[in-house]
């Protein structure tokens, strides 16, 4: 499998952007938050690191946008506020 792993790092957080043939995904570190699109169900983030599982189906499925809203979100609060950040996920 081909795959494509780029390393940010934004407000003492690692997000791991993560590209293969069979999709996306974007892990924020040391939280163990997975957003990806994978198992042909869309976007979707993991936000119980301990139930991966469960997931919550997010409004965009690209790479791109999910990012740019991880990101800002991150950079505006200084870290991970989940309960924020799902409802931006979700639009």
């Amino acid at each position: 499998m081909h795959k494509e792993q780029t390393t940010l790092h934004i407000q003492g957080k690692t997000i791991y952007i993560v590209t293969t043939k069979g999709g996306w995904s974007l892990i924020i570190m040391p939280d163990k938050i997975i957003l990806d699109n994978y198992h042909n169900k869309g976007g979707h983030i993991h936000h119980e690191p301990k139930e991966h599982k469960k997931e919550i189906k997010i409004k965009f499925n690209t790479q791109t946008e999910n990012l740019n809203i991880l990101m800002n979100h991150i950079n505006r609060n200084k870290k991970v506020i989940i309960t924020e950040l799902i409802k931006e996920l979700k639009g």
